[in-house]
């Protein structure tokens, strides 16, 4: 698990470092022939850049820093991701207010030279910036990295601002003006992305639960244990790429040795099953029950079968002072794997019946539940429960002697 999230942090600063590199070498190239050719949209683009390049170093540093813990941030930094993210979805806004102000509320009329020039350059950051972006975008969601993916975003903004440019570019070659009417749907795609990643990066700062299908996986994770009895609840947030689960259980009363070694299991089988997570912590129950649940595996006569052979499934509930409290009665089919399961199901303490089950998985299932088999050559519930609350009445006597 470290490793996997070392292999991770490695990735995630692979990119956003080439990220740098690209704006970096974008914003120099536009700025040079912006300057030859006397290109006002290429200048603007080249400004553009330059804050794609500012957000790219924002993007490295808070990768770098985001997976460090002290003893002040024992959780680690992983939230400068999501502030990162932050604040390059403002640049994005203020780049889309940037080409709305160039279209809309220039007065300067300049004579573009050698557009040719302006023009290759333009195609070759088009290509650029869309290559890397999809790329980005790509990584960022293997990753789960928010500031991967708002880099990424960012980017294909660039892309788009690109696209606009050379159309104003090779309408300004032909003769017709094509800017202004062509960049505002750009500043919309730029605004509309900088919504998405500023919204989410907020959600996460202020710890907005992680999404229904993910904690509906995480609960069907924890219905595997059969020694689970009930769960009371299942939070959990993100901070950066990582999310954070608490979890509260009631579990079969076992020995607090046993409990402790299942919650480990359900805690490394989440951590397997669900990428990104840093830690779960669960608290967990035993089930207190005061008196004595007994199911008996029967026919439909009433009579007492073993678990392959049985249609029903007679359900006792029996008191402290050996009462029977209340009898209720379910389908099952003939097998033992339903009679197991439905059995825990139902939270019982015995099964009582013909035979022990002879599947060895059964036999394990019942047994980390907490659930005994007892025997029996009864062939009536009744007398079946009668010699139960005997044998039961007579633990507790001597075991009241010996406390």
């Amino acid at each position: 698990m470290i490793e996997n999230n070392l292999n991770f942090q490695k990735e995630k600063e692979k990119w956003a470092f080439g990220s740098l590199i690209l704006n970096f070498s974008l914003t120099g190239l536009k700025f040079i022939f912006a300057l030859i050719t006397g290109s006002l949209s290429l200048m603007a683009e080249a400004i553009h850049s330059f804050s794609d390049l500012v957000a790219s170093v924002i993007s490295l540093i808070s990768v770098k820093l985001a997976n460090k813990k002290t003893k002040e941030f024992p959780y680690g930094l992983y939230k400068l991701e999501n502030i990162a993210s932050i604040i390059i979805a403002i640049f994005l806004f203020f780049a889309a207010y940037e080409i709305i102000k160039e279209a809309f509320f220039s007065r300067e009329e300049i004579e573009v030279k050698n557009i040719e020039y302006a023009i290759a350059i333009m195609v070759i950051a088009m290509i650029s910036t869309f290559i890397y972006s999809r790329l980005e975008l790509k990584a960022s969601e293997k990753l789960n990295s928010p500031v991967l993916k708002a880099d990424a975003e960012h980017i294909w903004a660039d892309f788009l601002a690109s696209t606009i440019v050379i159309v104003g570019l090779v309408g300004t070659y032909l003769g017709y003006n094509l800017d202004k009417y062509a960049s505002i749907i750009v500043a919309l795609f730029i605004v509309h992305s900088g919504w998405e990643i500023f919204t989410s990066g907020l959600k996460t700062l202020l710890d907005v639960s992680l999404d229904k299908e993910e904690l509906e996986k995480i609960q069907n994770i924890i219905k595997k244990f059969p020694e689970v009895r009930d769960i009371k609840h299942i939070r959990g947030r993100e901070a950066g790429s990582f999310k954070f689960l608490e979890i509260e259980l009631l579990v079969n009363n076992s020995s607090l040795r046993e409990a402790h070694e299942i919650v480990d299991k359900i805690a490394l089988q989440i951590k397997y099953e669900i990428p990104n997570i840093d830690s779960v912590f669960i608290h967990y129950e035993p089930i207190r029950q005061k008196g004595l649940k007994v199911g008996i595996p029967t026919d439909k006569d009433g009579k007492i079968k073993d678990f392959s052979s049985s249609t029903n499934l007679k359900i006792i509930d029996i008191d402290e002072d050996y009462k029977i409290k209340n009898i209720s009665e379910i389908e099952i089919s003939k097998d033992e794997k339903d009679v197991s399961k439905k059995a825990i199901n139902q939270n019982l303490d015995m099964i009582v019946s013909k035979n022990h089950p002879l599947d060895f998985e059964v036999r394990w299932d019942l047994a980390r539940a907490g659930i005994v088999v007892w025997e029996t050559e009864k062939d009536s519930y009744k007398d079946a429960i009668e010699e139960v609350i005997k044998s039961w009445k007579k633990f507790k006597e001597k075991r009241g002697k010996r406390g």
